[in-house]
Parts: structure tokens; sequence; C-alpha cells
């Protein structure tokens, strides 16, 4: 997939958070609303400040962060649970506990598979059997995995097989998402937004040439 791979490889490693911000508001749509890019950053701000990026990006520490792609997974991450609901306690406690025994390997594995043409190879990342209410009391870790979308029938046949009396005491109860194509969606704002800076710089110094090419006249013989 040509295209993927273009986007993909047309960012830098790591970027501002200016940056950073617009472009998860438009997978998040948060642009539409009035003040949204002010309130998305603060709730962005708020779990960087409580430990979502790790201890060692933490913000006011005299050097301003360039955000890798640990980093911007993360917030990913973050804002696909809150779209569930999920409390900001819940997302801290999950990454602090899973992120890097089992979350860090899913969003690889979902990146890979960016570099190729959507379908059924995609990662699918699904919270099972969540008790939000529950969770949210008790910081419980709820059950976090992934499977290749044409392997997702299989999965949710499981989970939705669950029986009030199983030993694992889950509800037949799952939070779905196509991790791969949320990431799809991230790169193709990300690569818009160096796109439309490279158009406005090409423009101005379109302008300046025109210019400098009619400033001068020549006299007429």
């Amino acid at each position: 997939m040509k295209d993927a791979v273009d986007l993909v490889e047309a960012v830098p490693s790591a970027v501002d958070l200016a940056r950073l911000v617009v472009t998860l508001a438009h997978p998040f749509g948060a642009l539409g609303a009035e003040r949204g890019i002010e309130a998305f950053r603060g709730r962005l701000g708020a779990l960087q400040k409580q430990g979502l990026l790790g201890p060692k990006n933490m913000p006011g520490r005299g050097r301003a962060l360039r955000y890798t792609a640990d980093m911007f997974h993360r917030m990913v991450f973050a804002c696909e649970l809150l779209e569930f609901g999920v409390a900001p306690a819940t997302v801290l406690s999950l990454v602090k506990s899973v992120w890097e025994r089992r979350l860090r390997k899913i969003f690889e594995d979902a990146e890979d598979a960016v570099l190729r043409a959507p379908g059924p190879e995609d990662v699918i990342l699904y919270v099972g059997g969540p008790h939000l209410l529950g969770d949210a009391l008790s910081n419980a870790i709820p059950n976090v995995n992934s499977c290749k979308l044409r392997k997702l029938g299989d999965h949710m046949d499981m989970w939705m097989s669950m029986t009030p009396d199983d030993p694992l005491g889950l509800p037949p109860r799952a939070l779905i998402t196509n991790l791969t194509m949320r990431l799809r969606a991230f790169h193709n704002a990300l690569a818009a937004s160096y796109m439309e800076e490279l158009r406005v710089e090409a423009a101005a110094l379109g302008k300046i040439g025109s210019q400098g090419r009619g400033g001068v006249k020549r006299k007429k013989r």
C-alpha cells in the first residue's frame, strides 16, 4: 500500500506538542466544537501531568518535550478509552500496569499493519469484560488484548459466551476498536499538517519570487 507507506515515512519521528494536539484532534473530533482544541489540550495535559507518558516524560522540567511514537501511542490509547467513557484514573492505571508488557507490542503490531491495505490483517484492540463503574471505583485492571480483524469473530464468540458462573467473573461485554484504522487516521492527519505547512511556505516563496522578477522594469529604447 504505497500511499500508507508514504504517509508514515513523510513525517518526522518526533513532533512538538502543538502539532500533536491538532493532529489528535482530527480523528477524535475535537476540532468542531467551540474552544474544542483548548479543552482537548487541557485533558491531554492533565493526563500527562499524572504520568500518562511515563516518569521520564513529565512536563515542567525546563525543557520542551519532543513527542515520539511511543508517546503519541499512549495518547491515542488514552483518547480511545476516553471515547468509551473510561475514567481517567482507570486509563492511567492501565498504562502504568500493562503498557510495557502488553500494550506497547499491540501498538507496534498495529503500526506495522498500517503499511498494508485495510483488511483482515488490521489489528483490533479490545477490552474484554470491563466493569467501568467498578473499575473506576477500585482501579481494577480490565482484560486488555488484541487480535487480527479476521479473528475478531472467534474472540467475540468467546467473550459473548461468558456465563454468570464463569470462574473469571467477567460479564459478556467488550470495548472494541480497529487500532490500525485509528492509527491510519492519525498518520493521515499528521502528514496533512506537514503538507499544509509546505504549501504555505511554497506559496510564500512563490510570492517573493514573483515580486522579485517583476520589481525591475527595463527602460524602453
